[in-house]
């Protein structure tokens, strides 16, 4: 393994795939990854190369035209530089070189650099702008494989076709928690759940909303099932949810509705995972539950004591407060916690 040297592999962030338009909270499940895969493909964020994981992109190191970038910096969802007294943002800085670092999980110390390159840069579309908040930029990135001169997408085709990512503040560890940083940042491909959760409306910078930026991260733990809250997705392919939120107005970003056939009521959700799960899903699930999240949720019984139970919103906040995130689910599907 190399160490403070170029290596690559193929990287991915959260990725929740679904075919619904935005603006809309019913959304289909699919085995996600956080920052999408192949962005993370060094898992949380992608796919695993050499046992690595991407941790995140540096503001240092950034070049273009073979001179560095200053004052590298994410405004709102946009990459911003300064070369020679000009400021660059958009399309300005296609052509523009950055560098991830990816370090090995079981020798924390052993820390790589991984160089990609921005090949396009295009304003996003107003359909994935629910809050109408705008100025946030999509860009095509190319990982560098062999250290030489050979590329290759740094990001899986999304639902529109595009291989691209959406820059964000902080970074998410290895277990779904949201790093802040003034060192690292976040290209979020478009097929994971930190851009998904985004193009939901979830805009962390975005204010007036209440908080976004717990929001944002409670809606990363839903959008990949991350029900015991330490980094495992536990979605299933063709699994409707139904997500809402109870932000305060002008929110909610995503309202309820009317719930889908064949639905029912399944958790509550706060930056920590779920906190409390349905009688139905207690019910279809309980023993894999309680044996993928030991100690953490606990399930109704005789006699049992403070059981992290609720079939609705006010049970929800009943329980926890800070809970921002709810959803409803076609419960026939076991789940596979472990």
């Amino acid at each position: 393994m190399m160490r403070d040297g170029v290596i690559s592999f193929a990287v991915l962030w959260l990725c929740a795939c679904s075919t619904e338009p935005a603006g809309t909270s019913k959304v289909q499940q699919a085995e996600m990854t956080i920052q999408g895969t192949q962005l993370q493909g060094v898992q949380l964020q992608g796919t695993l190369a050499q046992g690595m994981t991407l941790v995140g992109f540096q503001y240092a190191g950034a070049t273009q035209g073979g001179a560095a970038l200053a004052s590298v910096r994410v405004t709102g969802g946009e990459l911003v530089a300064d070369l020679g007294g000009t400021t660059l943002h958009g399309a300005g800085l296609a052509g523009a070189h950055v560098v991830a670092q990816a370090h090995d999980p079981a020798h924390p110390a052993s820390t790589a650099l991984v160089e990609y390159r921005i090949t396009a840069v295009e304003a996003e579309a107003a359909s994935y702008d629910p809050t109408g908040t705008g100025g946030t930029y999509l860009y095509t990135l190319e990982q560098n494989v062999d250290g030489t001169d050979t590329w290759q997408a740094a990001c899986q085709a999304d639902a529109d076709g595009k291989h691209v990512a959406i820059p964000l503040t902080a970074t998410w560890d290895d277990q779904g928690n949201r790093v802040a940083s003034s060192a690292l940042f976040t290209f979020g491909c478009t097929t994971g759940a930190i851009a998904k959760c985004y193009r939901w409306g979830y805009r962390p910078w975005v204010t007036g909303y209440g908080d976004l930026v717990t929001a944002h991260w409670a809606c990363t733990r839903v959008a990949r099932a991350d029900y015991c809250g330490n980094g495992t997705s536990h979605t299933r392919d063709g699994t409707m949810i139904n997500v809402w939120d109870d932000l305060p107005t002008p929110g909610p970003i995503a309202p309820h509705g009317t719930t889908p056939l064949g639905m029912l009521f399944e958790a509550g959700w706060d930056t920590t995972g779920a906190v409390c799960f349905s009688h139905a899903r207690w019910l279809l699930d309980g023993p894999v539950i309680l044996l993928g999240c030991p100690g953490r949720l606990i399930a109704p019984g005789l006699g049992i004591l403070n059981p992290t139970v609720c079939d609705t919103v006010a049970q929800v906040l009943g329980q926890a407060g800070d809970a921002v995130m709810f959803d409803e689910s076609n419960l026939n599907l076991n789940l596979d916690l472990l």
